[in-house]
């Protein structure tokens, strides 16, 4: 045997021992196989609007219907999947933008509303972050799809190619370094806090499902959060400005035969009510339905939604995603009165409450 070979086999012996090691070592922490939910995904999810009927429903929003709507769920109730396009931490807006400059969507919208992310100013991080993923769909090159796909074959097999928790970098953040005065580098998420599945649901570990300290770990995050967050009141005439885009882009959709609803998903506990202090429902809400002429279903009208409660406040833990789906289904279709055949039979609970959310 050679050197040269010798050194090769040495070498190959020990990539392969550290890649074992390393795989295993995250296999232990109890932290759930997650796909990368990158502009390669979002793209790909995107392009399954031309390949899919006009009823089925295509998602945008933040978080809480990236976790809230159980997409397969949805499809044994329904038969069929939505798309799910939502971007967490984001402002739809562009996305709605984007579909409604989009001659060939001609379908039915569910659009998300998380008040401080839906009327984030124009230029501001939530919105520039949605508009990077809307940037980058028709720019999405055949090196990049062929990367993705072959990823793709990977991923259900490989904990480390988690490039959003595992990578260099994101573990870099973790290193216990203190910030620098005045400084603030941005939400730092457990990684048990959730994961991504193939067609972009996000679901909660069961780590944080069944552990309170993940639980106040991620509740930390939202306090930290408000903490570094514009405490000035947003002038009237931006939230004006917001409501006529949306319009526009509502009225482009619906004039080519597509339909349009908005939904307010669960919150609870300090942050539904710090919600409710910064985004009165009366000035953002019940002014976006009546400005767009929109129907909306705002989860504190219906006991049937409301009745769930977020394990750290803002986001519902998979099983109760399940049974929110599937009570959340007829509740759509009543309001809305789109042709939605319910294949399963959902729990009974139609009537909204009467009086306004307090």
């Amino acid at each position: 045997m050679t050197p040269l070979l010798k050194s090769s086999l040495l070498t190959l012996a020990l990539v392969l021992t550290f890649v074992v090691g390393w795989e295993l070592y995250w296999r232990s922490q109890n932290l759930g196989l997650s796909y990368n939910d990158d502009e390669s995904l979002w793209a790909h999810t995107r392009k399954e609007i031309y390949r899919s009927s006009p009823s089925r429903p295509v998602i945008i929003g933040s978080s809480r219907v990236k976790f809230d709507l159980d997409l397969a769920t949805w499809e044994a109730t329904t038969g069929e999947k939505p798309i799910q396009l939502a971007l967490a931490g984001t402002a739809p807006r562009p996305l709605l933008t984007d579909l409604a400059n989009d001659p060939k969507f001609k379908g039915t919208l569910i659009i998300g509303v998380t008040e401080v992310l839906f009327f984030a100013p124009d230029g501001s991080f939530p919105e520039r972050e949605a508009t990077k993923r809307v940037n980058f769909y028709p720019k999405w090159s055949l090196s990049q799809q062929i990367s993705f796909h072959i990823n793709r074959v990977l991923e259900p097999w490989l904990y480390f190619l988690d490039e959003e928790r595992l990578a260099l970098r994101p573990l870099l953040t973790d290193l216990p370094i203190p910030p620098r005065p005045g400084t603030w580098g941005g939400p730092k998420f457990p990684k048990e806090f959730s994961i991504i599945q193939s067609d972009r649901q996000e679901v909660m570990t069961d780590a944080m499902v069944a552990d309170t300290a993940i639980q106040h770990q991620v509740q930390a995050v939202w306090v930290d959060i408000g903490a570094h967050s514009p405490k000035q009141t947003m002038p009237d005439a931006m939230v004006t400005g917001i409501m006529n885009s949306v319009k526009k882009s509502v009225d482009q959709i619906r004039a080519r035969g597509g339909q349009v609803v908005f939904v307010r998903m669960p919150s609870d506990g300090p942050f539904y009510e710090a919600e409710k202090m910064s985004h009165p429902r009366e000035k953002y809400w019940d002014r976006l339905l009546a400005h767009t002429r929109t129907p909306g279903i705002y989860f504190a009208d219906y006991p049937a939604l409301s009745k769930y409660r977020c394990p750290e406040w803002s986001h519902l833990a998979p099983k109760d995603a399940v049974t929110f789906t599937q009570d959340f289904i007829p509740i759509l279709k009543q309001k809305t009165g789109w042709p939605i055949t319910i294949r399963s039979t959902p729990k009974p609970a139609l009537t909204a409450s009467l009086p306004p959310h307090p």
